[in-house]
């Protein structure tokens, strides 16, 4: 019961946001019901500051008194007001949060919703009727918008952005708390890049493959060579290759000199020196 509340498969700075969002509204709502609650229009501040909640400090309560009398938190209130009367198209929702409906949405259909489809599911009833005609109106618009398009994906510009125009602001439609234009959409300038970017990187890997082969045969050329001129210097160094040595040049991988044609076992080659030394005594 408590998981699907509170379990966010997610990383942590969108987990974040969200309980920091969901945190702010309830602390709003709070106020704004404690206001409603202890505010007389027929009382006056002394009165009001009198009357003090019994879980709060005097302090903070006189401080509150004065925020919600200031001129202009009175005119805000009123403009607010206006705007919640202009708001004549309800939802289904109730209190479960959007981000809660599109999960068991993606439960049930196994595909992330699209915003399209959020905005039917929370302006339908049970029984299929939509709340009011205007709901209605703008559902056939979408649902006409759709029958020409294939786009699944959320930006500025998708069927709810087409239907019923530009976002304010700080929020996105049918996305929930916590999504904002800046974190929800991608701009066109980063989708066209992808897309270059898509469209150009199988080119890109195959002339890198082709260079890092170049340098690999040069490499092992380099390496042939040098593994050549130190066992033909050991050889006349030390008339022979070292022990520890020896596996070493038996894995070279370009035998192409005839040095390395010596045999590579620790037989001292300076023994015809000798014999030479011992045939010339003999002659004199």
């Amino acid at each position: 019961m408590l998981k699907p509340r509170f379990f966010f498969r997610t990383t942590n700075a969108i987990a974040y946001r969200y309980c920091n969002a969901s945190l702010n509204k309830k602390w709003a709502t709070h106020r704004h019901r404690l206001w409603d609650e202890f505010n007389d229009p027929a009382k006056s501040r002394i009165e009001l500051l009198s009357n003090v909640p019994s879980s709060i400090n005097r302090d903070q309560w006189a401080g509150f008194v004065a925020y919600r009398l200031k001129s202009s938190t009175v005119k805000s209130c009123r403009r607010n007001k206006e705007i919640r009367r202009k708001q004549t198209m309800p939802h289904t929702s109730g209190s479960k949060a959007n981000s809660r409906r599109r999960h068991e949405l993606f439960l049930k259909t196994g595909k992330n919703p699209t915003r399209e489809k959020m905005f039917i599911e929370t302006h339908r009833r049970k029984d299929g009727s939509f709340v009011n005609d205007e709901a209605r109106t703008i559902v056939e618009q979408i649902e006409s918008t759709q029958g020409n398009s294939n786009e699944s994906e959320i930006f500025s510009d998708d069927i709810i952005g087409k239907v019923l125009g530009k976002e304010h602001s700080g929020r996105v439609r049918c996305m929930g708390m916590g999504a904002a234009p800046s974190n929800t959409f991608k701009n066109i300038k980063q989708r066209l890049n992808e897309l270059n970017h898509s469209s150009s990187s199988f080119g890109a890997s195959s002339a890198t493959f082709s260079y890092l082969q170049q340098e690999v045969t040069h490499l092992k050329s380099q390496l042939a060579s040098t593994l050549t001129a130190l066992k033909a210097y050991m050889i006349s160094k030390e008339g022979r290759v070292p022990e520890q040595f020896i596996g070493l040049f038996a894995s070279q991988p370009h035998p192409s000199d005839d040095a390395e044609s010596e045999p590579t076992s620790p037989v001292d080659v300076r023994g015809s020196s000798g014999s030479s030394y011992q045939n010339q005594q003999a002659n004199t």
